[in-house]
């Protein structure tokens, strides 16, 4: 593998260090046309370079400095080892589709991308909403409570799992369709779809990863034409990681 990477770095301690280290090891610069995204950070660092790069087709790798690192390599330690895995470029892949909505507002028809997951719920803390919900699995299904999450499988650990959603692996061709404190419990998974929610009742905000819709009416939600693929080495044992944290 070529040494030229499009580097992105988070704000974490050490972050300017390593790829200070890097740099003298002879990895370089390189945004024009690079062979892979190197993420020094955390998972939110890696999803801010997912929204930021996903037209390039290029993939990423991470180096974790954040608190869970989900997205990136955890037993990486020091310059010179992440040198070497560049230099060996013997990876395990993992590719997962993005998820495009179609979010009906006050404004009209708008649409954001999201890899993490797409929730809606009430504007009002105080308030409750009344969803409705189709999927190929789930016709007319009411949904009553703070609102919903549909997660992809790199999100379901995300906000997903705080609202006690499943799980996933990546590489899994399921989303994640948990309520957030809803009346009836709703942890499931379907299979990446049209999923389609409408506000029977209530002032909603849709979210896609970190953008914010107000005032919806209704949402459509689709497996986008693109998709990111992570690196990670065969040694992270990434199977186990969703089982243990």
């Amino acid at each position: 593998m070529s040494m030229k990477i499009l580097p992105v770095f988070g704000k974490q301690d050490g972050v300017k260090e390593f790829w200070q280290e890097l740099v003298a090891l002879g990895v370089k610069e390189n945004y024009d046309n690079p062979e892979v995204i190197v993420v020094f950070g955390g998972d939110g660092t890696m999803i801010g370079a997912q929204r930021q790069f996903y037209k390039r087709s290029i993939p990423f790798v991470g180096v974790g400095f954040g608190r869970v690192n989900f997205l990136l390599h955890r037993n990486i330690k020091t310059a010179f080892q992440f040198y070497n895995k560049l230099k060996n470029a013997q990876w395990k892949t993992f590719t997962d589709n993005a998820m495009r909505a179609y979010i009906t507002t006050d404004n009209g028809i708008q649409n954001g991308i999201a890899f993490n997951d797409i929730y809606i719920k009430s504007i009002d803390p105080t308030a409750v909403i009344v969803l409705e919900l189709n999927t190929k699995e789930y016709v007319d299904e009411m949904v009553d409570g703070d609102g919903l999450i549909i997660a992809s499988p790199q999100g379901s650990t995300a906000y997903n799992r705080n609202a006690g959603g499943t799980i996933l692996p990546l590489g899994s061709r399921l989303w994640c369709v948990t309520g957030i404190c809803t009346q009836k419990k709703l942890h499931t998974t379907v299979a990446q779809q049209e999923v389609r929610i409408k506000v029977v009742r209530g002032n909603a905000v849709a979210v896609t990863d970190n953008k914010a819709f107000c005032n919806v009416k209704e949402m459509r939600i689709v497996p986008s034409q693109y998709s990111t693929t992570i690196y990670f080495d065969g040694s992270e044992n990434f199977e186990q990681r969703r089982y243990v944290n």
